[in-house]
């Protein structure tokens, strides 16, 4: 198991992702579109377009704190599709490398 995992929460208004270490439970990255920054730059919040920028945006931030892997588990209601499959492929687009691991 990686030691970082990946976190992503889309609702119908905003996603929300970010990028936790196992062990002590701190998040290292955080990237979400209800941020002001994010925001003002987006037409909508919650498209496809709007996961490829979160995406970009976590993976600059995971690189800041040296983090070039990580592992993610989708939820038992989360398919690995559409926006989610999109935020994954930016972040490994952007250089970080994500396992994923599917029941």
């Amino acid at each position: 198991m990686e030691p970082f995992t990946l976190d992503v929460f889309i609702s119908k208004r905003f996603v929300s992702t970010s990028v936790t270490h196992r062990v002590t439970c701190k998040q290292v990255a955080v990237a979400g579109t209800n941020s002001k920054d994010i925001k003002a730059v987006l037409r909508s919040r919650s498209d496809i377009p709007a996961c490829l920028v979160i995406g970009r945006i976590l993976a600059e931030r995971a690189r800041e704190a040296d983090v070039y892997t990580a592992s993610y588990t989708p939820r038992e209601r989360d398919k690995f599709e559409g926006k989610i499959r999109a935020v994954v492929q930016s972040l490994i687009d952007n250089g970080i490398d994500i396992k994923v691991y599917l029941d």
